[in-house]
């Protein structure tokens, strides 16, 4: 970065030791924020703040406390946000990262999963001062796994910081698309109408269940399970002309969106609710990529549950081996199948700097 960019003027991270690994070539000058329920890492934070030139330190004591204090601080005017990246795997850091996206509209998150936008190598002193700070904190806190600390301070290299400008939206699609909170928020949220994977996807599943447009009979009573915002369901319906379908959906915000596509159309009926409540008794029944939101106990109790003709899977890896296997188990046979490798993309299928890995599917059509 340019001097005059060095300063950032905010960085909210989950610990102290978070500053040091991950922002300290931006911290001279900085706002310092750490989201932490223990108040004993005030001294730590301090510490930090003082040897890396930090303009402040604030210890914000709950989760609850970031989004009140930085809209409190993006008041005071624009300046550069740095926080985690939805990439990273400690579910603190993440919880940090979407809070912090849902106030500011551009973040600097490390380059973790991420294209670039500035890199800077340390030099021999800014090395050595990293380690020395990160030593004194571990000395400060042996226990630190316990304590909720960092225990991997090495994984993101302390001799490289590189940074990703991204737009929070980006945050959000990231954390959609790797783990299993659904952010109901943001309009298509796993990119279905503009990543590649999806599209080709869509373009699999609607080839598979082309093989049932002329069966004997064809299917007359549908459930999409899990219709989020109703792509599919609206194929559905010009697929097999003569069925009624049966949108289910669970998540408030989707269920608006999908009753604004087609909650006027005289064949669907739109359903609120999970899919543990509703019995499914159909002629053809879709159940892609779903199975990933429930326990283990609620999948097995769905699969003893359903009582259709036609079944349709989508799902990849081990987690659709056992589907698949426990599918089998209970008398289905395929009926067609096509599998669709995994690829690295964009989280919103197009511009981001975040990349995503699409794991690949395996998308079945079943019997019985």
């Amino acid at each position: 970065m340019e001097a005059s960019d060095k300063a950032a003027t905010l960085i909210v991270v989950a610990h102290p030791e978070d500053v040091v690994r991950l922002f300290s070539t931006v911290a001279e000058g900085a706002d310092l924020a750490v989201v932490t329920e223990d108040g004993s890492a005030s001294r730590e934070l301090e510490a930090v703040g003082r040897a890396l030139g930090a303009r402040t330190t604030h210890l914000l004591l709950s989760p609850s406390e970031v989004g009140p204090w930085c809209r409190e601080q993006r008041e005071r005017g624009p300046g550069r946000v740095f926080t985690h990246s939805p990439q990273e795997e400690a579910p603190l850091h993440r919880e940090v990262a979407v809070l912090v996206s849902r106030v500011f509209e551009r973040l600097w998150v490390p380059a973790t999963g991420a294209r670039p936008t500035v890199c800077t190598v340390l030099d021999d002193a800014a090395f050595q001062r990293k380690l020395d700070l990160l030593n004194a904190l571990y000395r400060e806190r042996p226990d630190g796994a316990q304590a909720g600390a960092c225990t991997e301070p090495l994984r993101d290299g302390p001799g490289l910081e590189a940074f990703t400008q991204v737009r929070s939206t980006d945050m959000v699609r990231a954390l959609s698309l790797t783990k299993p909170e659904i952010f109901s928020e943001l309009a298509d949220p796993w990119g279905f109408a503009r990543s590649p994977y999806e599209t080709e996807r869509f373009a699999l599943t609607a080839k598979v269940l082309e093989s049932l447009r002329h069966a004997t009979p064809p299917p007359r009573r549908v459930v999409d399970v899990g219709a989020c915002e109703g792509m599919m369901t609206e194929h559905l319906l010009s697929l097999f002309p003569h069925a009624n379908v049966q949108a289910l959906e669970s998540e408030p915000r989707f269920v608006a969106r999908l009753r604004e596509r087609l909650g006027g159309h005289a064949r669907v009926r739109i359903v609120e609710a999970s899919v543990e409540d509703v019995a499914l008794e159909a002629d053809l029944v879709l159940l892609a990529e779903v199975l990933y939101y429930l326990s283990d106990d609620a999948g097995r109790d769905l699969l003893e549950r359903l009582r259709a003709s036609h079944l349709l899977t989508s799902y990849g890896g081990a987690f659709g081996a056992q589907v698949h296997e426990r599918l089998a188990e209970r008398g289905w046979e395929v009926v067609q199948s096509m599998t669709l490798p995994g690829r690295i993309e964009p989280v919103d299928g197009a511009q981001s700097p975040l990349l995503v890995r699409r794991a690949g599917t395996e998308i079945r059509l079943w019997k019985r």
